[in-house]
């Protein structure tokens, strides 16, 4: 039900690269405008300095920037920094991670490429994407170079952990790549080409279905791509390197990945004519509410509060913190006897396992039920930001760039798998896998015929 095929990836050339942590980057998705000038400082050779950033306004300069990320590609082939694999290869990747819970935790998955003609995946979270991602400039990009960067992310259900009992032994060999960064995750990648491995690692997938987790945008801007692409060439059998992506596939079972929480933070538009007594009087009626002392000025340390606060009291009821424009901060938990059907109004139609999704809870009652004050409101895209970085959320409230913020803890994978068994779709900006993935470590090059 999963067709994967092997591919020549492009690599840097770890023998030109001391230290391989200094040129790799965050998954592309989430990496601020001002996070990736800090990267590139760190070494001339990082992936960001291929990738344009996307808050520039479209004109002249905004469309030189892919002509110089074409620029730079071809420059570093020329000069060996990035080198093509001889053979066809899957890509196996493996991040050690280590966790306040359960020590180190190990994930493992697949690069490969998946035809965008012939299947697409379903999808386990809705669409949505994060307030760094443009689906324009990274069409434009890939134009440009001809490169895909980032794969769209697919989980597969593997309850008897087939998938690493057949990449074991691989596993246990000396990998291709290995490095450590400063949180201590290590990561390693092996390169798999022989067609023994290969074919067991496609027929295994065969049986699988999967489910497109983040990188919707990729997968879109692919299909987009390849019909320009057959229009000009017209090559139209489906079979053309532009009509393949790239795609990272790992287990979703518990311990073989994890979720950190997207926060929501609403506009100051959100908050205009909001009566907050009667708001808070509203919660009250489903939640215990609890404020929180802290200085939002200092707003890492009131970030990490937060969190810690929300993730000591969910232990018991479900809970969510709220900090207001005025520096108000409260947890709202979920008063024991109330059921989480009360919650949602009759014409919902979440499963009964989305609707103990404490984003859920969050958009469907306390921001459309309490604090909207009408169900059927269409909100608009500017409405709601999304951060999965909870220091950023309290400085939009401190630099009084919002009317409020929401934080959550994050989604147990039992949830997500809850979920999916019936038949249901986690909302957009729901989580985000962790660990996540790196851009640079693969990059697949379409114009290589494979």
């Amino acid at each position: 039900m999963t067709e994967i095929f092997p591919f020549i990836g492009t690599r840097y050339n770890s023998r030109l690269i001391e230290d391989m942590k200094m040129v790799i980057g965050p998954y592309d998705d989430t990496v601020s405008p001002d996070t990736r000038k800090k990267i590139c400082l760190q070494h001339p050779y990082n992936i960001m300095h291929i990738i344009p950033s996307c808050d520039k306004e479209e004109g002249e300069e905004y469309d030189n920037s892919y002509l110089r990320a074409a620029s730079i590609i071809q420059r570093w082939h020329r000069d060996g920094i990035l080198v093509n694999d001889n053979h066809k290869s899957l890509y196996l990747y493996e991040q050690v991670f280590p966790t306040a819970i359960n020590g180190c935790l190990s994930h493992r998955g697949i690069y490969a490429l998946m035809n965008v003609n012939s299947q697409k995946p379903k999808k386990l979270f809705g669409e949505g994407a994060t307030p760094y991602s443009n689906k324009s400039c990274h069409l434009k990009l890939l134009r440009a170079t001809k490169c895909n960067f980032s794969p769209a992310t697919l989980l597969f259900h593997d309850p008897q952990n087939h998938f690493n009992q057949i990449v074991q032994e691989v596993a246990a060999s000396k990998p291709w790549e290995e490095f450590q960064d400063a949180e201590q995750n290590i990561f390693r990648l092996w390169v798999l080409n022989k067609k023994e491995i290969i074919s067991r690692i496609t027929n295994f997938f065969r049986d699988k279905e999967s489910y497109m987790v983040e990188g919707h945008d990729w997968y879109d801007i692919a299909l987009e791509y390849a019909r320009e692409q057959r229009d000009t060439t017209g090559r139209t059998d489906g079979l053309q390197p532009f009509d393949h992506i790239l795609v990272f596939l790992s287990p979703l079972e518990e311990g073989c990945v994890s979720t950190r929480p997207i926060h929501r933070v609403l506009s100051t538009e959100m908050g205009s004519g909001v009566d907050m007594r009667e708001i808070l009087d509203d919660l009250s009626e489903h939640f215990t509410i609890k404020p929180i002392k802290m200085n939002l000025k200092n707003s890492s340390t009131a970030a990490v509060k937060i969190l810690q606060t929300i993730a000591e009291k969910d232990k018991k009821e479900p809970t969510i913190a709220m900090v207001l424009r005025d520096g108000r901060s409260f947890t709202l938990s979920l008063k024991p006897k109330i059921k989480i059907t009360d919650l949602y109004d009759e014409e919902n139609e979440l499963s009964d396992a989305a609707q103990n999704l404490h984003v859920n809870i969050l958009y469907h009652h306390i921001i459309r039920q309490v604090w909207i004050g009408n169900p059927e409101l269409e909100l608009e895209e500017e409405d709601i930001q999304y951060f999965d970085d909870a220091e950023t959320a309290v400085k939009k409230i401190v630099q009084r760039k919002a009317s409020a913020a929401f934080f959550l803890n994050p989604c147990p994978m039992k949830q997500i798998v809850d979920v999916v068994g019936s038949g249901g779709v986690i909302p957009p900006f729901a989580v985000r896998l962790h660990p996540p993935l790196l851009t640079g470590l693969v990059i697949r090059d379409i114009s290589i015929r494979h």
